[in-house]
């Protein structure tokens, strides 16, 4: 079962760090330090959706519909969803991460 506690938690381990990070953005006071700040994170963010990606591709037999209940479980998480933009960050790293995965789409 893709939704069960422990893939949740492992799911929930690799996310929160790029969330974490993506409230700092919400601070920042221009858009050239808003590029930085972008450039900066790029290799956590490129961890994080190749981290996404690839565990659900190694669960074996998973289907659209485990994904997007996985999705549901994910956006309903209490360290995923402390705020309206976490929630909204959790959704876009999942959309992305996982665009064109056994039928996703975003």
């Amino acid at each position: 079962m893709i939704s069960d506690p422990e893939t949740v938690t492992a799911f929930v381990d690799v996310l929160k760090p790029l969330v974490r990070v993506e409230r700092q953005a919400e601070t920042i006071g221009t858009h050239d330090a808003y590029l930085r700040f972008r450039e900066e994170q790029k290799p956590l963010n490129d961890r994080v959706l190749g981290t996404v990606r690839a565990m659900v591709v190694q669960i074996p037999d998973v289907v659209l519909d485990d994904m997007q209940e996985l999705y549901a479980v994910l956006l309903d998480h209490p360290d995923l969803v402390a705020t309206v933009s976490d929630r909204v960050v959790t959704g876009a790293i999942l959309n992305e991460a996982w665009g064109g995965l056994h039928g996703w789409k975003k």
